[in-house]
């Protein structure tokens, strides 16, 4: 079953968003009885001006005030749910560029998930959270407020989203819900098989029969994970998981994709990521291991 593999990394903005985030980094850290990092991001003030050092050294200052600032309105913020002064709790106060500033931290402290939050009021993801989801080494879950529901993982019955049911499986157990998995059945995935009509549109009777095959396969995977259901839709995956989630509803939705380095790392696959984008629930991305 899927375990965080190291503490939890919550990277919070000392804004709305990160009352989300804390309560539920501090809920899967105290499940698993594993340390919490609570981080905040602050920019850089501190530059390198070799003819001016006198602006450097205002800089100096003004970074010792901020961060002193962010802290205590951390260590608030963090006090009304678990002692930050306690050893499973760390609050880190870092500098730089937010997303890369995150990925660093949380590497650095062997992070086994990372906990961002949905980076605005209209719940859509901002563009530091995307990055991280991006180019995280580890799972990240997306915290948003959502109506409570149950887990819904996503599935295309690949090795990549293996991963992402096991994890929704026991995200389930954890938080007490149904757990539903979904695949969808993309027609046009199919549309040169051999048998389609002259339209170039795949056969009824086709049609049918790979949706039964696949409910098939559906009905033995939700048997594996006790899941109360397995859906097979017709449509694109990613409106078909969107649609799932407001519908059915579902509190959280689980996405595998490609755990990669390097290059291959800039693109999440295109289902996790329009997921990721558009939920109005939270968002958890396991990686296959490499």
């Amino acid at each position: 079953m899927f375990r965080p593999t190291g503490p939890i990394f919550a990277a919070v903005r000392l804004d709305e968003t990160a009352t989300e985030v804390l309560r539920q980094a501090v809920e899967i850290a105290g499940y698993y009885k594993i340390k919490l990092y609570v981080c905040s991001i602050l920019p850089d003030l501190i530059e390198v001006r070799p003819l001016f050092p006198q602006l450097q050294l205002d800089n100096a200052f003004q970074s010792a005030e901020l961060e002193a600032e962010a802290r205590r309105v951390l260590s608030a913020r963090v006090g009304e749910l678990v002692d930050p002064e306690g050893g499973e709790c760390e609050i880190l106060i870092e500098y730089g560029t937010e997303h890369s500033a995150i990925i660093q931290a949380a590497e650095r402290t062997g992070a086994g998930l990372i906990v961002v939050g949905h980076g605005s009021h209209e719940r859509r993801l901002s563009g530091i959270s995307e990055r991280v989801v991006r180019h995280a080494h580890c799972p990240v879950l997306v915290a948003r407020p959502s109506r409570k529901g149950c887990v819904l993982a996503a599935t295309d019955f690949s090795d990549p989203a293996a991963p992402a049911v096991d994890a929704a499986a026991s995200e389930a157990k954890r938080r007490g819900r149904d757990l539903s998995i979904i695949h969808a059945f993309d027609i046009v995935r199919f549309s040169i098989a051999a048998d389609t009509t002259q339209s170039g549109r795949i056969s009824t009777d086709v049609c049918d029969r790979i949706q039964k095959e696949l409910q098939q396969r559906m009905d033995s995977c939700a048997r594996e994970v006790s899941a109360k259901s397995g859906l097979v839709v017709r449509g694109a995956a990613d409106t078909t998981i969107l649609d799932a989630t407001e519908h059915l509803p579902a509190d959280l939705v689980v996405v595998g994709t490609h755990g990669r380095t390097g290059l291959s790392r800039l693109a999440l696959g295109s289902v996790a990521e329009a997921v990721v984008r558009g939920a109005n629930c939270s968002v958890l991305v396991v990686r296959q291991k490499a």
